[in-house]
Protein backbone atom coordinates (compact mmCIF):
# COMPACT_ATOMS: atom_id res chain seq x y z
CA UNK A 1 0.00 0.00 0.00
CA UNK A 2 0.85 3.26 -0.80
CA UNK A 3 1.22 6.65 1.73
CA UNK A 4 1.96 10.14 1.39
CA UNK A 5 3.93 11.18 3.74
CA UNK A 6 4.70 15.21 3.71
CA UNK A 7 6.95 16.81 5.82
CA UNK A 8 6.55 20.87 6.61
CA UNK A 9 8.78 23.20 8.37
CA UNK A 10 6.44 24.79 10.99
CA UNK A 11 8.98 27.74 11.44
CA UNK A 12 9.25 28.78 7.73
CA UNK A 13 5.92 31.38 7.47
CA UNK A 14 6.80 32.29 3.93
CA UNK A 15 6.96 29.43 2.56
CA UNK A 16 3.49 28.16 3.41
CA UNK A 17 1.65 29.44 0.77
CA UNK A 18 4.17 28.14 -1.77
CA UNK A 19 3.73 24.69 0.79
CA UNK A 20 0.58 24.55 0.13
CA UNK A 21 0.19 24.90 -3.76
CA UNK A 22 2.64 22.27 -3.98
CA UNK A 23 1.28 19.37 -2.03
CA UNK A 24 -2.32 20.62 -3.72
CA UNK A 25 -0.65 19.62 -6.93
CA UNK A 26 0.61 16.53 -5.38
CA UNK A 27 -2.85 15.39 -3.97
CA UNK A 28 -4.01 15.89 -7.61
CA UNK A 29 -1.54 13.75 -9.07
CA UNK A 30 -3.54 10.28 -10.57
CA UNK A 31 -0.86 7.96 -9.27
CA UNK A 32 -1.51 9.55 -5.54
CA UNK A 33 -5.64 9.83 -5.86
CA UNK A 34 -6.94 8.43 -2.99
CA UNK A 35 -3.94 7.58 -1.21
CA UNK A 36 -3.96 8.13 2.59
CA UNK A 37 -1.89 11.05 3.74
CA UNK A 38 0.22 11.68 6.96
CA UNK A 39 1.34 15.59 7.58
CA UNK A 40 4.26 16.32 9.96
CA UNK A 41 4.53 19.70 11.44
CA UNK A 42 7.83 19.37 12.07
CA UNK A 43 9.98 22.22 13.68
CA UNK A 44 7.40 22.30 17.21
CA UNK A 45 10.60 23.11 19.12
CA UNK A 46 10.82 26.03 17.82
CA UNK A 47 9.59 29.36 19.24
CA UNK A 48 7.97 30.69 15.81
CA UNK A 49 6.57 27.54 15.14
CA UNK A 50 2.75 27.18 14.11
CA UNK A 51 0.75 24.62 16.08
CA UNK A 52 -0.16 21.47 13.47
CA UNK A 53 -3.80 22.61 13.65
CA UNK A 54 -2.94 26.07 12.18
CA UNK A 55 -0.60 24.26 9.54
CA UNK A 56 -3.87 22.07 8.76
CA UNK A 57 -5.79 25.23 8.31
CA UNK A 58 -3.42 26.97 5.81
CA UNK A 59 -2.89 23.85 3.59
CA UNK A 60 -6.71 22.91 3.33
CA UNK A 61 -6.46 19.60 5.02
CA UNK A 62 -10.08 19.99 6.34
CA UNK A 63 -11.23 20.43 2.32
CA UNK A 64 -9.58 16.96 1.52
CA UNK A 65 -12.39 14.53 1.17
CA UNK A 66 -11.28 11.69 -1.12
CA UNK A 67 -8.64 9.73 1.19
CA UNK A 68 -8.17 9.83 5.28
CA UNK A 69 -5.31 12.16 6.20
CA UNK A 70 -3.88 12.70 9.57
CA UNK A 71 -1.55 15.65 10.90
CA UNK A 72 1.33 15.19 13.86
CA UNK A 73 3.21 17.70 15.40
CA UNK A 74 7.12 16.32 15.20
CA UNK A 75 10.69 16.85 16.13
CA UNK A 76 12.50 15.49 13.34
CA UNK A 77 15.86 16.18 15.20
CA UNK A 78 14.72 14.24 18.36
CA UNK A 79 12.00 12.02 17.47
CA UNK A 80 9.26 13.57 19.04
CA UNK A 81 5.80 12.83 17.25
CA UNK A 82 7.26 10.68 14.55
CA UNK A 83 6.56 7.55 16.00
CA UNK A 84 2.91 8.40 16.58
CA UNK A 85 3.04 9.26 13.07
CA UNK A 86 4.07 5.97 11.91
CA UNK A 87 1.37 4.75 14.20
CA UNK A 88 -1.21 6.06 12.28
CA UNK A 89 -0.20 5.39 9.17
CA UNK A 90 0.14 1.48 10.29
CA UNK A 91 -3.42 1.91 11.25
CA UNK A 92 -5.00 2.49 8.19
CA UNK A 93 -3.28 0.62 5.98
CA UNK A 94 -6.17 -1.04 4.20
CA UNK A 95 -6.71 -5.24 4.25
CA UNK A 96 -7.23 -6.32 1.01
CA UNK A 97 -9.63 -8.94 0.80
Amino acid sequence: MIFQIYVVDCSDHVRLEETSQELAELLQDDKLRGVPLLVYANKQDLATALPASDVATHLGLHLIRDRTWQIQACVATDGTGVKEGMEWVCKNIPVKK
